[in-house]
């Protein structure tokens, strides 16, 4: 049957209603951008890159995934014995499984997958999905994108922050338990490392935009039909609304210190670090304090 003018207006209306809102890196070109997506475990990065970012134009370089197919591999050749029957709920299989890929090197070994053969000025996309517990995770890659043409402008941060006890939950849900030990360790980790970007600056040769989303079900908002029902995409995700995330810094631009107070209330710089701090410690574990995941010692 076919669809009368009105009908199909009413569609065209109806997907420009339903555009999702989205953090945009690099006016959302399909090259030569590189995110370094941070956040502890178990807060929820997967499903940001999904659903807040356009992740369909990222290549993603994420150890889970490594590990989830060497697993998957050893299953079916069966050539170590030691990574046969492992528990991935079980968090000393966990770290077993951890210090496998560690021993194998596949992070360097799989950045230069990414890079080999690249043409200067169409770079692929890619995500280093990241907890950001340190800053080498960003410092340790940064002269091999430099080296092939990235361009520090394009170069950015996305900050995935969850309440703590949240990402416990999810963490007990997944398929994979990361060891309570651990888990901490990202979330402080994380917390000090972008906190220290945001008062001392990113680090050299790397001055794209920062972004913080936040986490959880709380800051998400999803479409629904008439009768409450979610709304689902192209994709069969649900289709994002609304969700809550700050813009901390410009590509090219200061920290902060462009963001003015416009007709449609953002605000200032100051007020926007303020209200981030006070989010964090919100979210972060309880018994630190701001100063002290600063490195600053409390008056």
């Amino acid at each position: 049957m076919t669809k009368s003018f009105a009908d199909i207006r009413e569609d065209l209306l109806l997907e420009e209603y339903l555009e999702e809102k989205q953090v945009i890196v690099g006016k959302g070109s399909k090259y030569n951008q590189i995110v370094f997506l941070a956040g502890g475990a178990g807060s929820g990065k997967g499903f940001s890159l999904a659903n807040f970012m356009q992740g369909e134009k990222f290549k993603v370089r994420d150890v889970d995934e490594w590990k989830r197919l060497i697993l998957k591999i050893n299953n079916i050749k069966r050539e170590n014995p030691d990574l046969l029957n492992l528990d991935l709920r079980n968090p000393d299989d966990v770290f077993k499984l951890h210090k496998h890929v560690e021993e194998l090197n596949l992070k360097d070994k799989t950045l230069s997958l990414l890079l080999a053969d690249v043409a200067k000025g169409r770079l692929p996309n890619i995500v280093f999905d990241v907890t950001m517990k340190k800053v080498g995770h960003i410092t340790d890659v940064l002269p091999s994108l430099l080296s092939v043409g990235y361009e520090p402008k394009d170069i950015h941060l996305v900050w995935v922050l969850t309440d703590y006890s949240v990402a416990v939950k999810q963490n007990k849900s997944r398929s994979r338990v990361v060891p309570d030990d651990i888990l901490l360790q990202t979330h402080e980790g994380a917390a000090k490392t972008v906190l220290g970007f945001i008062e001392g600056g990113l680090p050299s040769g790397m001055d794209g935009s920062v972004h913080v989303i936040m986490g959880g079900k709380e800051h998400t908002v999803f479409y629904t039909d008439q009768q409450g029902n979610p709304i689902k995409n192209a994709k069969g995700n649900l289709t994002v609304k609304d969700f809550e995330y700050t813009t901390v810094k410009k590509e090219g631009k200061p920290m902060l210190r462009d963001i003015k107070k416009g007709p449609g209330g953002q605000l200032q710089g100051a007020a926007i670090k303020q209200k981030l701090y006070d989010m964090i410690m919100k979210k972060i574990p309880r018994g630190k304090t701001l100063s002290q995941l600063m490195g600053m010692k409390d008056k």
